[in-house]
């Protein structure tokens, strides 16, 4: 079982993490959609941790709708249950990042005829679908993410506390809060 656990000390502290600027802009359209899976890796098994960010739609700002918000938060937090091992998650304005690993149910999804199944793409692009459904039913909102997502395979040698302290931090940078304990969309597990 992976655990991550931070303490309001710890936060005090400026992390600078340059690998994990995510830039969620949407300057011009790509003429061809450029593969950013990192190449010859297995996305499937639940030995990995994952730093991801999924982006609105033209980094439209949706989550500041305490509604959608709630939504998306809701739906991460159901998702724990079976599907994800979460060790922390923020909802920014017009982002969100997880802090995340599969669970070994939902990779076993990928055995077999449904080989492929249980992998992290598989994963967000569900997320990404119900959410999606939901914003648009109950706001009108379409669509509601951006194509693709980022992801960072989080290596051995990297440390998990500073990547959550990253993530935990974001609206404490964009002085939205002065403590990410304020924040109401963001928590560690």
């Amino acid at each position: 079982m992976l655990t991550c656990h931070l303490s309001s000390k710890e936060t005090d502290t400026a992390f600078n993490i340059r690998n994990f600027d995510i830039n969620c802009g949407m300057n011009s359209k790509p003429k061809r959609r450029k593969n950013i899976r990192l190449k010859g890796f297995d996305y499937t098994g639940n030995a990995y941790v994952y730093f991801i960010t999924i982006c609105t739609h033209d980094k439209q700002q949706y989550f500041r709708n305490a509604e959608i918000a709630k939504i998306i938060k809701d739906e991460i937090e159901f998702r724990m249950i079976k599907e994800i091992q979460l060790l922390c998650y923020c909802i920014m304005p017009d982002h969100l990042h997880m802090l995340l690993s599969l669970t070994e149910d939902y990779t076993k999804k990928g055995e077999g005829k449904s080989a492929g199944k249980g992998t992290l793409q598989n994963w967000v692009s569900a997320y990404k679908r119900y959410t999606s459904r939901i914003a648009n039913q109950l706001f009108k909102i379409k669509p509601l993410w951006q194509k693709n997502f980022h992801d960072h395979v989080v290596r051995k040698e990297e440390s998990l506390l500073k990547i959550a302290a990253y993530i935990v931090d974001n609206p404490v940078r964009k002085g939205m809060v002065s403590e990410w304990e304020e924040y109401l969309y963001s928590r560690i597990m």
